[in-house]
């Protein structure tokens, strides 16, 4: 299996990896996520994201691309509570169905540290919707730990948040 950096060339594959996940996203919250996106569109937003200069895309690939990583630096500035810190957003991590369960996720999250301490990040975040369980357990088993939880309050219709 090949990591490498991914390029705007690698943009219509990986719009269509992230086909599957946009729609699990989509079906447990269909008031906030899209079924509808044209693909030429998703792909036009993968190359803008991947030639953004705080973007950080992987591709894990054999002949063709079978997974892939997007992740964003952020520098926060002192404020009256916080220090100053650098964090590595982990945006997502995408692998293809038949490919899961072979430690691709693990390579691709290995490199990202790598990268993440080069540039001195302070740690990687990510965010997990709580109806994507099967995510909250890969990312515990790749050393993530819960360190705060997000809540929402629809403002017009309550019972529509997704669990």
């Amino acid at each position: 299996m090949k990591i490498r950096k991914a390029t705007v060339s690698d943009a219509p594959a990986l719009a269509a990896l992230n086909q599957g996940m946009q729609e699990m996203h989509a079906q447990a919250f269909p008031d906030r996520f899209r079924r509808d996106t044209p693909a030429e569109t998703m792909e036009r937003a993968v190359a803008a994201m991947i030639q953004s200069p705080s973007s950080y895309w992987l591709v894990a690939e054999e002949d063709r691309p079978v997974a892939f990583l997007s992740a964003e630096f952020r520098d926060r500035e002192e404020s009256w509570c916080l220090v100053p810190h650098r964090i590595c957003y982990l945006a997502g991590i995408m692998v293809s169905p038949r490919f899961r369960r072979q430690g691709i996720a693990r390579l691709l999250l290995a490199e990202l540290k790598r990268e993440a301490e080069a540039r001195g990040a302070n740690w990687i975040d990510l965010d997990i919707w709580a109806f994507n369980e099967q995510a909250r357990e890969a990312f515990a088993s790749l050393g993530f730990r819960t360190v705060m939880e997000k809540m929402m309050l629809a403002a017009d219709k309550p019972s529509e948040l997704p669990q």
